[in-house]
């Protein structure tokens, strides 16, 4: 049992780091000069954001969420859908 322990969190870190290092290369492609707010935290430009995801903060874990969110309902057709109606 311990040792079944530890490979799931062994493979729980793969997956948060692999999760990291793609919304890092998501943050990458954007302008430097983007800012993001995050609610009550602040505002962010790119490289401070992809700081704080690397360093896998609080303000870091909310970019990771809000990005695989976006991905997830970009998988699911949501995205092309919201933007089929705008049009």
């Amino acid at each position: 049992m311990s040792n079944m322990n530890n490979k799931k969190k062994k493979n729980d870190f793969s997956n948060d780091e692999e999760i990291r290092k793609l919304v890092v290369a998501r943050l990458n492609v954007i302008s430097p000069d983007t800012i993001k707010c995050i609610g009550n935290e602040g505002s962010f430009n790119r490289d401070q954001l992809i700081e704080h995801v690397q360093r896998g903060d609080k303000i870091g874990k909310t970019i990771e969420k809000i990005e695989m969110e976006w991905l997830r309902a970009l998988k699911h057709g949501i995205i092309s859908e919201l933007y089929k109606e705008n049009v």
